[in-house]
């Protein structure tokens, strides 16, 4: 594909260097250090302007463009660049990450003629409130065609995963010593793995439970550090659980401010300097069921989290703005958070390698990959026999309305069966290959 990407920031300077691996790139940005980076180590084309300015545009006009992506950090930018492009250059698909949820819910994508919009923030958050249905686990996957969670959750006990896996649950992936693999049907879990189960709500719960009966059962005292706009969008979104109480704690006396002004008397808006260790028993933090540190610095994140460790807190969760640091996290047994920067990363790759047949979905820090094809009532799969994928590292289920069953051997499938593979992201071409060809 031709794919133009607004932006050199984070995002879209991690969207280059991944994307241009298959497609021709073409990054725009007024930043020359940025693109002169990115033309250092990856081959891209570099146009350097003002993505708000029309003449920017101008080296595209006759040229037929596939995708067109706007990922800086302005919203307005983002919209006025997307604006151009529908005016100016021939391009098919636009994908636009913005800030605020509220465009979600305008007309205004459809006037801009967006294919899709991502919301990274929004999305960060409601990572974190997941953690309240699921109080034992570090991460929770939904879904659109299913009902089932993907949930990873961190083992302190050995057990072979034949006493887990049933009809209703599937182990599909563990992490252990920093590395990922699909296990076999006769897998032991070690202590300190992180496994990734699929499987029902009540199930799952369950099986979480008897796994990890370190963390806590319910959250109703919440510590959230930071009053960025991501700190405040999961206190305002937390804030709407009965029973819980939330203290939301920022040194900065103008950003305490306006916290207060938007969450009013839903959660408790605390003004002091981070680095002060005793306020966690002058505001009786420490008995706090889950601590979220949520600035858009992970050194940051880890320290509070390891300070909240110390006292006493079980669950930590940390927002993770650099992969970097991902493995660090885990390895200190903080639960890690996709940052709203790599959130909107991973959501725009997770769109362009989706097809209309085949949705893409990246876990474990992107070290594992889930393809998942849903049966409709045209569909020529219908017609004939499925036969299965076996090889090793990937898992390959049926979803067959609550139950899921191994893929084993050649099947029928029926209307709303949808097929699901895990796998490593590095065995991608060929699990899309044969997901793509049935």
């Amino acid at each position: 594909m031709d794919i133009i990407i607004a932006g050199a920031g984070g995002v879209g300077f991690r969207l280059a260097k991944t994307l241009c691996l298959k497609h021709n790139v073409t990054v725009l940005d007024k930043n020359e250090d940025a693109l002169s980076r990115l033309q250092e180590s990856i081959d891209i084309l570099a146009i350097v302007g003002n993505i708000e300015n029309p003449k920017t545009y101008e080296l595209l006009v006759d040229k037929e463009s596939d995708l067109f992506i706007a990922v800086t950090d302005s919203d307005e930018t983002n919209i006025i660049s997307t604006l151009i492009a529908e005016e100016t250059i021939n391009v098919k698909e636009k994908i636009i990450r913005l800030r605020n949820d509220f465009f979600a819910k305008s007309t205004i994508g459809e006037k801009l003629g967006i294919t899709s919009s991502v919301f990274p923030f929004t999305w960060t958050a409601k990572s974190v409130e997941s953690l309240l249905e699921f109080p034992k686990a570090n991460n929770v996957k939904s879904f659109q065609d299913f009902s089932q969670k993907l949930i990873s959750v961190r083992v302190e006990m050995a057990i072979p995963t034949e006493e887990i896996n049933s009809s209703f649950v599937k182990v599909v992936g563990i992490e252990r010593d920093k590395n990922f693999f699909i296990p076999s049907d006769y897998e032991t879990l070690q202590k300190d793995d992180l496994i990734y189960l699929i499987g029902n709500t009540k199930n799952i719960k369950e099986i979480c439970s008897k796994l990890n009966p370190q963390m806590p059962t319910d959250i109703k005292n919440i510590v959230i550090f930071g009053a960025d706009l991501l700190g405040v969008e999961i206190a305002k979104l937390l804030a709407n659980y009965d029973n819980v109480s939330i203290k939301l704690i920022e040194k900065n006396l103008k950003k305490c401010e306006d916290a207060s002004e938007i969450l009013q008397e839903n959660v408790a808006v605390i003004n002091s300097k981070y680095g002060e260790h005793q306020l966690f028993k002058e505001e009786n933090l420490e008995n706090a069921d889950m601590l979220i540190s949520s600035t858009n610095n992970d050194e940051q994140n880890i320290i509070k989290c390891l300070e909240a460790k110390e006292f006493g807190i079980k669950k930590v969760v940390a927002v993770n703005n650099d992969l970097e640091h991902y493995g660090l996290m885990h390895k200190l047994d903080i639960v890690a958070v996709r940052g709203p920067k790599t959130n909107a990363y991973y959501s725009i790759l997770e769109k362009i390698n989706s097809s209309t047949i085949v949705s893409h979905r990246q876990y474990c820090g992107g070290k594992g990959l889930l393809l998942l094809r849903k049966i409709l009532n045209d569909s020529v799969l219908l017609e004939s026999i499925i036969k299965p994928y076996k090889k090793e590292n990937a898992g390959v289920f049926i979803i067959k309305g609550d139950k899921i069953q191994d893929f084993n051997e050649p099947k029928k499938v029926e209307v709303d069966d949808i097929i699901v593979v895990f796998g490593k992201y590095e065995d991608e071409e060929e699990l899309k290959k044969w997901i793509n060809s049935l």
